[in-house]
């Protein structure tokens, strides 16, 4: 009797396809059909978005972590899929020194950057979390609220800066993707002032202002560490 329903059991176990891995990746994030859904949204009204699922409404969302990553993801499996060449988030620049010696030790600061850029933006997202809850102070939200709102944010960066990539290289126009970075640059100043308050121009200049300093204490931690590494090696 065991035996039959062993072997039953086993005749219901399907093989293992791209459906199927397709299937776990989704589950695994818990993004399913809510992806688009928060995309979307995302995209047309930001801040009101992130305000609507720390106060009233959880379910409809993609979590912000999972966004963030799941997005990171996608950018990062197009990219290579295209063989398309762009830096960010590293110190590529200080990689050389004057007589065009490469230091290896920042060099293995922007390798591990570009390969984990999911990381490197909560990265970024803390530091930019840590001014905007100082300029913002008044507004009652919490550091992790805040970081909640930059999480998305960066979700919504990489796919954005994705687009405008893939418009770039079938165009053969590098330059939409530049001016597309800079505009997902203006999608961070307007997401911040419009999840603290839509009506107050204030609120885009103090947005500005954080993630100016947010990237600028990002890339010098970068190369605090280098230094540090370089002292105790």
């Amino acid at each position: 009797m065991n035996e039959e329903n062993s072997s039953d059991h086993k005749k219901t176990i399907k093989r293992i396809d791209a459906h199927y891995i397709s299937h776990e990746i989704q589950h695994l994030f818990h993004v399913d059909k809510g992806f688009p859904f928060t995309l979307k949204e995302l995209l047309i009204r930001p801040g009101k978005t992130v305000r609507e699922y720390l106060t009233e409404n959880r379910e409809k969302y993609v979590k912000p972590i999972a966004f963030l990553v799941f997005s990171a993801v996608i950018y990062t499996l197009i990219i290579h899929w295209f063989h398309i060449e762009v830096l960010i988030f590293n110190i590529k620049a200080l990689g050389e020194s004057s007589t065009g010696e490469s230091n290896h030790y920042i060099d293995a600061i922007n390798n591990w950057v570009d390969s984990h850029l999911g990381y490197s933006a909560l990265i970024i997202g803390f530091f930019m979390a840590l001014w905007t809850k100082l300029f913002f102070y008044k507004n009652g939200y919490n550091i992790f609220e805040i970081f909640v709102l930059l999480s998305y944010i960066f979700g919504v960066f990489f796919i954005s800066v994705l687009f405008f990539l893939l418009i770039g290289k079938l165009l053969n126009l590098f330059i939409i993707a530049q001016v597309g970075i800079y505009f997902v640059q203006v999608y961070f100043i307007w997401a911040i002032g419009q999840f603290f308050g839509e009506k107050k121009f204030l609120n885009y200049i103090k947005s500005l202002v954080c993630l100016f300093l947010g990237l600028v204490t990002y890339k010098y931690s970068l190369i605090l560490l280098t230094f540090l590494i370089q002292i105790f090696k």
